[in-house]
């Protein structure tokens, strides 16, 4: 078969049997150079394009080892070759990480790629990858010069063939039969075949059909073989065919094949019988003589058909034919014919004789191989060994050829696997170093092959490093770090710090550090308190309190009898004076506490079996030292945290409390609201404890109690300053929760008079748990007084109830009502105050933060008590606040001096200005303008005086009050500065230009918008309005920024009254040329009426002291008015000087 016919079967064979590949192994030689063929089922590669270099790899992999295995046939190079440069190995997986080839088997035993007694090897793969690795020569081993020219000589070729292991493909099995057939024909017990089984029957002799025969080993369909006495060869006589005539005797014929292993069968291919002998009645017989001639024939002993034995008259005989052979026993036939008439008999006699003819030549008889023997045992049990076969040689004889072909066949064979393990291949060669200077490391890798079948792993390392050096690298200088900063050279108002570092290098030839050695930063930017800002040293409380900035803390040691801290705050007051506030105790805790806290410490460290006995212990001498010796408030939060840490413990180690310890817990909280704690308690709260943590203290009580209770159980705890009620009910109990428990013994007066009453509907209350509920109800005596709510509008006219259910219920569908009775009778509490002037609300602690709010309640009010109605469950109480509406603060209305002096002022103001514009046609002139635009300054600084006593609340509006009113003050005394400018131009006679006219406008509200606008670009606003009142803060300096252009035009007024003279040019009129104007006698004196004004605007700064905000700026107006009087009545005399 033509070896394109078989490419173009094994290409239509692929395309059937395309399998997409599994992955794409990993581990190639190299990176750059390799390939991988994927899908292929037959294919041809040469080394000269596949393994072009070393390092380099070539990979097929098997689309499935379950179902296919891989041939190769391998063509050596036919000269040179450097042994053990090309690998050729196959592999189920490669790991990346620890370079290991998983199932690895190498198969250089099998190619012998060097080996020149064989020229083509050949392999069987049943892995997942086979590949063919051209690796770096070992040292000594390189190629030599001249051979390197000669590619030709040193390359390799190769095929593959992916069979299929069931139902392979036949021209699939026809290459590899060929295969086959070659590599044991060359095998040896050296070389032995590399194909150790196939899927193909290469053996199996092709099924023959009928009249056929083989000659010379080929196989000739209806062939006619040559006449031989002997039946050797012949196949089976087929079936009789039909009769030929129906009656009258006919003839039916059979036949045989002839299938003789070599040369030709002796006999007769077909042979006949008579049939049908009964007579036809009414028909014409009719007979051919050919016919006539084989009826009655029979076949004899011999094969031979012989006629009837009836005499017969036959034809003569034909001459004997050639010898069937020239050599040795032949044969020769001769035949005759039946030749008779209608009257004569049938022939008797065989129409055909064979008789033997010898010759005295023998012939030659070439040597015959015998039968192969069966394969022998495999070598090894495990692993690769190796089986083969012999078969024996029948002689020649008389000068035949001889047998040929081997004797003895040799393959490799695998009966069972064998344990492998692992071993390292060579390392690779060493990568270049990884720095060109100075030391750097060097690298070389080695692969694992396995192991395999359960063989012991690789030992070692899969890479290796060293050292290497080149030489010195430049080093360029590198800065230390900075060290510290210095100490400040200011300690406020802006000082400077300075830090240095040190420069290590440069070093060989290096760049030299950049940056510099010192580093300078401002500090202590703040600025220094004014000395009405820091508070003086003080002894208070038999303790020295030394100087400190307000703001800041002060901290002495506490008394003997205690640890930690006193602390005391400096703050300053309204008007921005610094004062000491009260010291405050919270750090300090007594040792009695001191020591309750060790305990508890140390019981926390304790096993668990005397863990609740310590806590019980602990909660015991809590109550007995909180009884009597709380001295200061750090002792309430000591107090506090032991009975949250010892209710942390119960819940944490599941264990039950027992009666005595829920009663010294109760009576512990007791004692912390007695009435001599309530200053305490405000230091507590001042100093940022809150009230809230004391609430959330009492529920994670209550529900750690509750978790250990049983159904129907009830704790009634009553104590000087509480009653509690813990009441646990089932999930089925349809009831209400009420409060209080009556019946009780031991119920003391203060319990027994209280009226108050809770009701928490069952309805309300949505719980999704199968267990049951706890309700917790407690009841305060007098924590009131300590409430974050207290205040002068504010006034607690109830106590305080806690009511809580666990698990949380969430949103409660039917409200909670507690009844509370009236503390206080609002007709008769105080003078100031009405019945009519209340609004009795219910609150509710609202948030984390311990605020209150009326928000989810409503109240019901009757003459002597109050119902609220809440949507959700917290703390309750009753408050009482005067009506916004009715009863403001009189903080917010001016006082009746303020009103007075402003509403005297602007009517005087603004009586001026009707004047002068009902008479402006002859006065008209600059100074006119000036006095207006004077006047209308000072108006509305007054309006924004009374408008600011009112806005203090609201920041936004305060700060847009305390802004205008900055500008209108500072233009009030830029007009007058303007006046007095305008007044030394007229008299100087330097008035005649329009331009230093229009400069007048400029000056008087120009000025001040942009020392405002300077001001709240700078400070963003802040000082601009206080709590109290809505002017400029007295903090961070932003009143100089009206007390120095008042101080600089206070000062340019007086340089003015002091140096101006009127004697160079008492010819000037100040009117404007061209207009008549009318004695000034006739028209009111401006100045008099400013004067007159000014005093009464600014009278009510000293007769009004409660406004100290105002103080300042109105003092400084007084003293300015005192110039502006002087200096007016000088002109005035001048004036009066010309007339």
């Amino acid at each position: 078969m033509e070896w394109w016919f078989v490419s173009l079967a094994l290409c239509a064979c692929i395309c059937v049997m395309f399998t997409p590949g599994i992955s794409t192994p990993s581990g190639p030689a190299s990176a750059t150079c390799a390939t991988l063929e994927q899908s292929r089922f037959f294919g041809v590669f040469s080394s000269k394009t596949a393994l072009p270099s070393a390092p380099c790899s070539w990979t097929l992999q098997n689309p499935d080892p379950r179902r296919y295995t891989v041939y190769m046939k391998i063509t050596k190079p036919t000269e040179s070759c450097t042994p053990r440069q090309v690998r050729t190995f196959q592999f189920d997986s490669f790991l990346e990480t620890s370079r290991t080839y998983l199932g690895m088997e190498s198969f250089d035993e099998v190619v012998r790629l060097c080996d020149a007694s064989s020229a083509v090897a050949y392999l069987e793969s049943s892995k997942q990858f086979l590949q063919v690795r051209k690796v770096m020569p070992r040292l000594g081993l390189e190629p030599m010069e001249e051979d390197k020219g000669n590619d030709e000589g040193s390359q390799f070729n190769a095929e593959f063939l992916v069979v299929g292991k069931r139902n392979p493909s036949m021209p699939a099995c026809e290459m590899l039969c060929q295969w086959l057939e070659d590599c044991l024909a060359t095998s040896t017990h050296g070389n032995p075949c590399g194909i150790m089984m196939t899927p193909c029957q290469c053996w199996e002799p092709p099924k023959r059909k009928t009249a056929g025969c083989y000659r010379g080993g080929v196989y000739t369909e209806k062939c006619t073989p040559t006449v031989r006495d002997s039946n050797q060869g012949w196949s089976g006589w087929g079936r009789w065919s039909e009769c030929s005539n129906e009656c009258g005797g006919g003839v039916q014929v059979r036949s045989r094949a002839c299938q003789p292993e070599d040369g030709v069968c002796g006999g007769v291919v077909e042979e006949g019988r008579a049939c049908n002998p009964q007579p036809c009645i009414g028909q014409v017989q009719q007979r051919s003589q050919g016919l006539r001639s084989i009826i009655g024939q029979r076949r004899d002993s011999d094969g031979t058909i012989m006629a009837n034995q009836a005499p017969h008259k036959g034809d003569t005989w034909s001459s004997w034919s050639v010898c069937s052979v020239s050599c040795g026993e032949g044969m020769q036939s001769r035949t005759r014919s039946c030749m008779r008439s209608t009257y004569s008999t049938q022939c008797t006699g065989p129409l055909r004789e064979n008789r033997p003819c010898n010759n005295t030549a023998a012939c030659p008889v070439n040597g015959a191989w015998d039968e192969w023997a069966p394969w022998s045992l495999c070598s090894s049990t495990c692993g690769r060994g190796y089986r083969d076969r012999v078969r024996t040689c029948k002689q020649p004889q008389h000068s035949g050829e001889p047998c040929r072909g081997p004797v003895k066949q040799t393959k490799f064979c695998n009966i069972a696997v064998c344990p492998v393990d692992g071993y390292w291949n060579d390392w690779s060669a060493w990568t270049p170093c990884s720095a060109s200077c100075s030391n750097g490391t060097m690298q070389r890798t080695r692969e694992c092959n396995g192991p395999s079948y359960g063989g012991s792993e690789c030992r070692g390392e899969w890479q290796e490093t060293t050292n290497c050096f080149l030489k010195d690298c430049p080093v360029d200088g590198r800065w230390l770090l900075w060290s510290s900063w210095g100490s400040c050279s200011k300690s406020c108002g802006g000082g400077h710090q300075l830090r240095h570092r040190v420069c290590e290098g440069p070093f060989f030839n290096g760049e030299p550090c950049n940056g510099d050695k010192k580093e300078l930063r401002n500090c202590n930017e703040k600025r220094c308190p004014e000395p009405h800002e820091i508070c003086g040293e003080e002894n208070y409380g038999s303790v020295v309190w030394k100087k400190t900035p307000a703001g800041d803390t002060a901290a002495v040691s506490c008394p003997s009898d205690a640890t930690g801290l006193i602390l005391r705050r400096c703050t300053l007051d309204a008007v921005g004076l610094a004062f000491w506030e009260n010291p405050t105790h919270i750090k300090c805790i007594s040792k009695e506490f001191q020591d309750i806290q060790n305990m508890r410490d140390n019981v926390t460290r304790s096993q668990s079996g005397e863990l609740v006995d310590g806590v019980s212990e602990v909660l015991s001498k809590v109550r007995m030292v909180s009884t009597d010796n709380i001295k200061y408030s750090g002792d309430l939060l000591a107090v506090m945290e032991v009975l949250r840490n010892s209710t942390e413990i119960f819940r944490g180690s599941k264990m039950s409390l027992s009666n005595a310890d829920v009663e010294n817990y109760a009576h512990t909280i007791s004692n912390l609201l007695q009435e001599t704690h309530r200053e305490k308690w405000d230091e507590a709260q001042l100093m940022g404890a809150n009230i809230k943590e004391f609430f959330s203290l009492i529920e994670n009580f209550i529900d750690m109690i509750g978790r250990q209770m049983r159904d129907f159980q009830d704790i009634y705890e009553i104590t000087d300053n509480l009653e509690l009620s813990i009441q646990k009910r089932p999930r089925t109990m349809t009831s209400d929760v009420t409060f209080p428990l009556k019946g009780w013994r031991g119920i003391i007066d203060w319990v027994r008079n209280s009226e108050e009453k809770v009701k928490v509907s069952r309805s309300a209350l949505s719980l999704d748990q199968s267990t049951g509920f706890v309700t917790g109800i407690v009841l305060y005596r007098n924590l009131g007084p300590i409430l974050s709510f207290q205040s002068n509008s504010t006034l607690l006219n109830s106590k305080v109830v806690t009511v809580t259910v666990k698990p949380n219920p969430g949103f409660l569908s039917a409200p909670v009502e507690i009844d509370f009775p009236h503390l206080h009778n609002v007709s008769r509490h105080g003078n100031q105050l009405v019945c009519l002037t209340f609004v009795c609300v219910c609150a509710r602690s609202a948030s984390l933060l311990g605020s209150w709010s009326a928000r989810g309640c409503r109240s019901v009010s009757r003459d002597s008590s109050t119902t609220c109605v809440c949507d959700g469950l917290s703390t309750f109480a009753l408050i009482a606040r005067p009506n916004p509406d009715l009863n403001m603060d009189k903080s917010l209305l001016p006082s009746v001096t303020m009103i007075v002096g402003c509403g005297v002022s602007s009517l005087t103001l603004l009586l001026l200005i009707i004047i002068y514009v009902s008479v402006w046609k002859y006065i008209r002139s600059e100074r006119s303008v000036i006095l207006i635009n004077f006047c209308l300054s000072i108006i509305c600084s007054n309006a924004l005086i009374l408008i600011s006593q009112t806005q203090a609340r609201n920041k936004v509006m305060c700060a847009l009050v305390a802004a205008f009113l900055h500008f209108f003050f500072l233009s009030s005394f830029c007009w007058v500065l303007t006046e007095a400018w305008q007044s030394y131009m007229a008299v100087t006679g330097r008035l005649r230009n329009r331009i230093i006219r229009k400069r007048f406008l400029c000056l008087g509200w120009g000025l001040p918008a942009l020392v405002v606008a300077i001001s709240v670009g700078f400070t963003k606003a802040k000082g601009y309005g206080t709590v109290n009142y809505c002017w400029l803060s007295l903090e961070g300096g932003l009143l100089y920024s009206f007390v120095g252009p008042a101080a600089a035009v206070v000062l340019g007024v007086a340089v003015e009254l002091l140096c101006g003279s009127p004697s160079s040019r008492t010819d000037v009129d100040v009117c404007r040329v061209g207009h008549h104007r009318p004695p000034l006698r006739t028209v009111p004196d401006p100045l008099r009426c400013l004067r007159f004004s000014g005093g009464i605007h600014h009278c009510h700064g000293a007769l009004h002291p409660a406004q100290r905000g105002q103080y300042t700026h109105n003092q400084s107006r007084c003293a300015f008015n005192m110039f502006e009087y002087a200096r007016a009545h000088k002109h005035a005399c001048f004036r009066s000087r010309r007339q």
